[in-house]
């Protein structure tokens, strides 16, 4: 009797040796990540060690800079993506082209496509997504309720005086960008309790000098990699075209992350509250 018992647990310790190789083996063990968003994700439910390559937009956290480039989210190619052999690709929305995705799918690899992630409001969606797709619901669920927190405290935190807040962003040595509606900027301007200037037209456009010289908003928003670019605040007050805006001449200057302005990922709806936070000392001490 005991010699069977004994062999039965054996089978049974052998059996489970067996199944836990190809459980471990369905997980996604090469991942690479499209779009700032979709790269934050991954990391923040704790999958970064998986990621082998991202898209040019990725610059955060700390080990994503110096991982493989696969090039811009939007111009991607698929013969240095299928070399790197991947068997998850997650991708903002507006990834693509989409027949290069096509190819890819044919292939055999799985994309994940978020939903698209100017709206902070589909931030939650998006964790729950990649969090299936890596097997991670638990660090998901963990990771959902600081986002939600986070989002659910900006509404005591913005400002109800709404001050008007136009965004601003040196783009090389071409027009600097402003950002009307239906962009992330537009959001984070709402979701702190200030006004878009720049509400009439859609999407990110090219600005003229006049245009910034005449802006008579109270704030200014500025992309960090903008005031990194020209060296600090003093940087921006000097520079040719920026530096005549009447909020940066008086300081009244607000900054977020270039990542954030590609898109939400879970840092952001901190970075926002921090954001509302500064905005409403300001507004108290005027």
């Amino acid at each position: 009797m005991m010699r069977a018992i004994f062999g039965f647990t054996l089978a049974v310790i052998g059996l489970i040796g067996l199944c836990l190789p190809a459980f471990s083996a369905e997980q996604p063990q090469r991942v690479i990540t499209v779009g700032a968003p979709a790269t934050e994700i991954v990391f923040a439910l704790g999958a970064g060690d998986s990621v082998i390559a991202t898209d040019t937009t990725s610059m955060r956290p700390d080990p994503v800079p110096s991982l493989p480039k696969v090039g811009y989210m939007r111009q991607l190619a698929a013969e240095g993506i299928i070399s790197l052999k991947p068997d998850l690709i997650v991708a903002v929305e507006k990834s693509g082209p989409d027949p290069v995705l096509q190819e890819l799918t044919d292939l055999g690899i799985k994309i994940v496509k978020l939903p698209s992630l100017d709206r902070m409001e589909n931030l939650p969606d998006a964790i729950a997504m990649v969090a299936e797709a890596l097997g991670r619901q638990d660090e998901a669920a963990l990771l959902t309720k600081q986002v939600n927190d986070d989002i659910s405290s900006l509404a005591s935190l913005a400002t109800n005086d709404h001050p008007s807040i136009v965004f601003l962003m040196a783009v090389g040595h071409g027009k600097p960008l402003s950002a009307g509606k239906n962009t992330t900027a537009a959001e984070i301007i709402d979701l702190i309790g200030g006004r878009n200037t720049m509400a009439a037209f859609d999407g990110f456009k090219p600005v003229s000098s006049e245009i910034i010289a005449a802006d008579t908003s109270d704030y200014v928003l500025v992309a960090q990699s903008t005031i990194d670019q020209l060296g600090g605040i003093d940087g921006l007050k000097n520079h040719a075209v920026l530096g005549l805006n009447k909020a940066v001449e008086k300081g009244h200057v607000l900054t977020v992350s270039s990542s954030t302005i590609l898109g939400f990922g879970p840092s952001s709806a901190s970075e926002i509250r921090a954001l509302a936070t500064s905005l409403h000392q300001a507004e108290q001490a005027q």
